[in-house]
């Protein structure tokens, strides 16, 4: 039977696709599916969400952006209970469905940019069929299929396909007057398979403005006119969802939600609010050329990236991003009125390029443009783009051997060249699976890449300790704390957004337990006194604290030079600089017993420090204990500590 909604294809050649695609799929995601683990946010996401384990009430939780993509988790684990083995294996499926619709999406367009004429039917097909494959077994697409909470970015992308292409199927109907039953059912689905997408993760953001561009191009010559612009009204009205599943708590007009899910929904208004627009931009411009390299070229795959952030527009770094961007960008445009000057076969693939570099930047937009996000990169985030990226790429190479090299190459060459691409990138999605299986072996992989993180460490410390090994655990994680008292209480930047209060607090009570384990109980107070501290204290930014208490105590306001003095002793109560800077805040206010108790903390942490005794010296004279103040000025005068000397001859007298 003809499905002439694609093209000549039969109902046996998609199933045939089908076929070959799931055969592919599962092999070279096999190691995952069998060997594959909880990683990463897995923990809190799913395996420590009791969410998950209600589904009941998920589906009540309306305030969740990501609602959907919840609930797949709550029927894994109804199935299944926390085995990751149905985990795995559904994002596996997802990830096949989708390189499904990416065949047929790019079998379509390439049908509907012929003037829907599907003569050169083999080259059209080889197009769809190879797009699906590269997309299917391309190496970067595993941290969006083997990392489990990442279904929300492969679901997402399931459905936004989907709705896409059960809407052109619809159109092109409608277009052929065929208002049958399906088609209506065509249509009315592919707008609830866009609230769904809706619901399960934000960069379904885009799919109106991707559906309302390809009705623009694709069905110009309408015979609904613009009434045709009708059918996009619930494509746009769902966009609705998004910006009310995140701010509508915040404005009462639904309630709030609760766990993991709540708390990422404040944390993506706080990311809106506080981080820099302009910064992000200016970043994702540098990142965009990353994600294109890696789907060129898949190698040196990772999931912690470490970025010096820029920080302006002018940064020879961005700058030279842009340049290549607008190329990329102005390539497509180029193509496109290329494609007027060539046959309708050949102007197909010219503008399945155009349309797919235009698929590439709209669908990335929402991740890595101005919108800002703690998280500068990550492999996933290019998923959804790597489609029309991917299409776009296919459609110009067989294009190309079809007029060019099939002068010069048999066609069996060329087959074997494609055969080989494929089993190369196959054997590069497999090796890259292998971290995916062991949670040690995925940190360790994250510590040879980036080993200026800590995140690498702490993560690998608590694989460790889950497995017995303190020793090594308790080593990890001294290396990620270690990294953390140059950024306690400031505000932080692109390159350490991971230290908040309560992951820093964490940290500390994974140690803790470490050390209960050593038995080394004082050591594990003192780090679950830290960890209470990180989260009960107000974080506070040190310089600028510093900087506003001396402030305070060159203008005399030594009461308030006190109180931000310390606010920082808060954090470090054995900070000996600032122990002495408050003790003479309080000497110079004339509290003289709390400045000789602050002044002797400082010598006790540091002996050698003679500022501090001729400090001591200063306030016990002051104080009237004349003995004391020379026998603090004797040892700093000792030490050659001249102004000491000199406060011995005064306090003689």
């Amino acid at each position: 039977m003809k499905l002439n909604f694609i093209g000549t294809d039969t109902r046996k050649t998609i199933w045939a696709v089908v076929i070959v695609y799931a055969l592919l799929g599962f092999a070279v995601y096999s190691n995952v599916i069998i060997n594959g683990t909880f990683i990463f946010d897995d923990f809190e996401y799913i395996v420590g969400n009791s969410m998950v384990q209600d589904l009941s009430s998920l589906l009540l939780d309306v305030s969740d952006p990501r609602q959907v993509g919840y609930m797949t988790f709550a029927l894994n684990y109804a199935i299944s209970g926390d085995d990751p083995v149905g985990f795995h294996l559904t994002n596996v499926v997802v990830h096949i469905a989708n390189a499904v619709v990416v065949f047929l999406l790019v079998r379509f367009l390439l049908f509907a940019l012929s003037g829907f004429n599907d003569a050169p039917v083999m080259s059209h097909f080889a197009t769809a069929f190879i797009s699906g494959l590269v997309f299917l077994v391309h190496p970067l697409q595993t941290q969006a299929v083997s990392y489990v909470t990442q279904r929300f970015t492969s679901l997402t992308a399931f459905f936004y396909l989907l709705s896409l292409f059960l809407y052109l199927a619809a159109r092109f109907r409608f277009e052929k007057n065929n208002p049958a039953r399906s088609t209506y059912a065509m249509y009315f689905f592919s707008v609830f398979i866009a609230l769904l997408a809706m619901k399960t993760k934000e960069i379904a953001f885009t799919l109106p403005f991707t559906i309302s561009v390809l009705e623009l191009l694709l069905f110009r010559n309408s015979v609904f006119s613009n009434r045709r612009f009708f059918h996009l009204i619930p494509f746009w009205a769902a966009t609705v969802i998004i910006p009310l599943s995140i701010f509508g708590p915040e404005m009462g007009l639904i309630s709030q939600g609760e766990g993991i899910a709540e708390i990422t929904r404040k944390e993506k208004i706080y990311d809106l609010f506080e981080r820099s627009a302009y910064e992000y931009l200016c970043n994702q411009l540098r990142i965009i050329v990353i994600y294109i390299g890696k789907l060129v070229l898949p190698v040196k795959l990772q999931v912690i990236h470490d970025i010096k952030a820029s920080r302006t527009f002018f940064d020879f770094k961005v700058i030279r991003s842009l340049v290549f961007l607008t190329a990329f960008a102005f390539s497509a445009v180029y193509m496109w009125f290329k494609a007027s000057k060539r046959s309708s076969d050949e102007a197909a693939y010219f503008k399945l390029y155009s349309i797919g570099v235009f698929w590439f930047f709209v669908t990335i937009s929402i991740e890595s443009s101005f919108i800002p996000i703690k998280d500068l990169i990550f492999e996933h985030r290019v998923y959804l783009p790597s489609v029309g990226f991917i299409a776009g790429l296919c459609g110009l190479a067989v294009s190309t051997v079809e007029r060019r090299i099939l002068n010069y190459l048999s066609l069996n060459k060329i087959v074997w060249f494609a055969v080989a691409v494929i089993t190369a990138l196959s054997v590069g999605t497999y090796v890259r699976n292998d971290v995916w299986t062991d949670e040690i072996k995925f940190w360790a992989d994250v510590v040879k890449k980036t080993p200026d993180k800590a995140i690498g460490y702490h993560n690998r410390g608590n694989a460790y300790a889950k497995i017995g090994q303190h020793e090594k655990a308790l080593a990890d994680i001294d290396k990620t704390i270690s990294y953390f008292p140059s950024v306690i209480g400031k505000k932080l930047s692109w390159e350490v957004t991971d230290f908040t209060p309560t992951n820093m607090a964490k940290t500390y009570m994974n140690r803790a337990s470490i050390y209960r384990h050593l038995g080394e109980m004082e050591k594990a107070d003192a780090d679950f006194l830290m960890a209470k501290k990180l989260v009960d204290v107000p974080m506070i930014d040190f310089d600028a604290t510093k900087k506003l208490a001396d402030m305070y105590y060159r203008k005399g306001a030594y009461r308030h030079a006190v109180e931000e003095y310390s606010k920082v002793l808060l954090w470090n109560p054995d900070d000996a600089d600032m122990l002495n800077d408050r003790g003479n805040a309080y000497s110079s206010a004339k509290r003289f017993n709390e400045a000789v108790a602050d002044f002797t903390r400082a010598i006790a942490v540091r002996p050698d420090y003679m500022l501090a005794y001729y400090n001591r010296g200063i306030a016990y004279a002051f104080a009237g204990d004349k003995k004391a103040a020379l026998a603090d000025l004797e040892v700093a005068c000792k030490a050659e500590f001249k102004p000491a000397c000199a406060g011995i001859e005064l306090v003689k007298k």
